[in-house]
């Protein structure tokens, strides 16, 4: 006896065809995001060294504050006298 075999379709050409949207898309993006340019632009490199010089400011004034002296804790209290009983 012969048996009917039947292959069914995963039904994956649409998650195929949406990933490969999302990477042209991605592309696209990233095309327009860069203007076509493989170079930074001189504008681009100033505010990048004056962001890094910021922060190097603020890394500066950080540790200065850690190696300021700590206040000497409060004195404690003298004890209450006792009392006879």
């Amino acid at each position: 006896m012969a048996t009917e075999q039947r292959t069914t379709s995963s039904g994956n050409g649409f998650l195929y065809f949406a990933i490969g949207a999302l990477i042209v898309a991605v592309g696209v993006l990233a095309w327009m995001f860069y203007n076509g340019e493989t170079s930074p632009s001189p504008q681009d490199t100033a505010i990048e060294r004056m962001a890094d010089s910021v922060g190097d400011a603020v890394d500066d004034i950080g540790d200065a504050t850690r190696n300021l002296p700590q206040p000497a804790p409060a004195p404690v209290p003298a004890p209450a006298p006792a009392t006879p009983g």
